[in-house]
């Protein structure tokens, strides 16, 4: 699933920095606004994905409205956005039930049915919950 990360850009001598309060150490460097809002987008899940292959606990993102720079950096900020990212998780084995004509089909289209349901169902949950 996605969640979406508050991200503060910095303006920061000749550059800017990205900085995400939420997740302390998440950061980025770039010289200009639009290169350090790609690199956000770049790092964000990359940082995400060290925590959860470190074990580390991935914080709840705190509301947009709520989220807060540190106080050091408040007078360089030049940006407030939302980053959004797909939360890692690990894969679960696990059985189904299925029609085996379903499966048949579905096997002549793919090589890799775990794949197949898992980004089937991703996009199902995502259409259910934003409508």
């Amino acid at each position: 699933m996605e969640r979406n990360f508050t991200a503060y850009i910095l303006k920061d001598g000749d550059g800017y920095t990205v900085v995400f309060p939420d997740l302390p150490g998440c950061m980025s460097v770039a010289s200009t606004f639009d290169e350090v809002y790609n690199n956000a987008r770049e790092v964000l899940p990359a940082f995400l994905n060290v925590m959860r292959d470190e074990k580390m606990d991935i914080p709840v993102p705190t509301p947009f409205e709520n989220s807060v720079v540190d106080p050091e950096d408040a007078d360089a900020v030049v940006g407030k956005l939302l980053i959004p990212a797909k939360m890692p998780g690990h894969m679960v084995r696990t059985n189904i039930t299925i029609d085996s004509y379903l499966l048949e089909a579905i096997d002549r289209i793919t090589t890799n049915r775990s794949a197949f349901f898992n980004e089937l169902a991703e996009q199902e949950v995502k259409r259910r919950i934003t409508t």
